[in-house]
């Protein structure tokens, strides 16, 4: 059954992502004569897309608190590539992962699609083109969302927020809203630990099959209603991760890679 399932879902993500590229390319196709409307409906279409896939893949997205509007930057705790969809279900943002992401099976074409910048991690000289994109994106109106620990964590603490990222707010002026992501597993499931968030040295390729084998698990998103500016880069990751550290629910509560 947990094949099939599998299988389904794979079909179901084809489909989706089908369906949404034809759609964009043809408001594409359009812009120059309505490209309010047609912007409009490609945001639109990544939100349903997002909100679909993951409906088809059985997880279940609720919030608590407001999602951020117009113009901002938002962070959250990292603890799976799932992340991304579940965020992508309820705001209206370009998001910004690492650059060996787009390498990715499945994930990689999907993410590119959805209009995600890239930053590279091991290139200092790559912050300036990646702030300015972020500078673009908020210029245009548009949220921005990342993961400022920088890489993902089976959910048992935050991790250190890397505070370069936060340049473009700290010079900019933009407000910084704050999220938290907590997954959960019915009871007969492997835990969310292992099943969803994806971690350490996990191999992508087995870890995705087994979760898309998973009958449902949920994904609860808790939003601040504080905004937090500072021209300071440094002190604004500070008071943005202890904001997260407020909303946090742990995944687990102990690090599972110790006996």
């Amino acid at each position: 059954m947990g094949m099939l399932r599998a299988l389904a879902r794979l079909c179901a993500l084809a489909a989706l992502t089908g369906w949404a590229v034809a759609t964009i390319l043809c408001s594409r196709l359009f812009a120059r004569l309505a490209p309010k409307r047609m912007d409009q409906l490609e945001r639109r279409t990544t939100r349903c897309w997002a909100r679909g896939i993951s409906r088809a893949f059985g997880m279940t997205v609720s919030t608590d608190g407001s999602p951020p509007r117009g113009r901002y930057i938002l962070i959250s705790n990292h603890l799976s590539y799932m992340d991304v969809l579940a965020l992508m279900s309820v705001v209206d943002a370009r998001f910004l992962s690492r650059a060996d992401v787009v390498d990715w099976p499945l994930v990689g074409p999907v993410v590119r699609f959805a209009g995600t910048l890239f930053v590279d991690r091991t290139r200092r000289g790559d912050l300036p083109r990646v702030l300015s994109e972020i500078d673009a994106v908020l210029a245009g109106g548009r949220g921005v969302v990342f993961f400022p620990e920088g890489t993902s964590s089976p959910g048992f603490r935050v991790l250190p927020f890397k505070p370069s990222l936060f340049e473009a707010a700290a010079r900019g002026g933009f407000e910084v809203a704050c999220a938290s992501l907590h997954y959960r597993t019915p009871p007969n499931a492997t835990p969310a630990e292992w099943s969803v968030c994806w971690w350490g040295d996990m191999d992508f390729a087995p870890h995705i099959f087994a979760l898309l084998k998973i009958p449902r698990y949920e994904v609860r998103v808790r939003f601040s209603d504080q905004r937090f500016s500072h021209s300071d880069r440094k002190q604004l990751a500070t008071a943005a991760r202890e904001e997260v550290l407020r909303l946090f629910e742990p995944v687990c509560n102990a690090d599972p890679t110790l006996p």
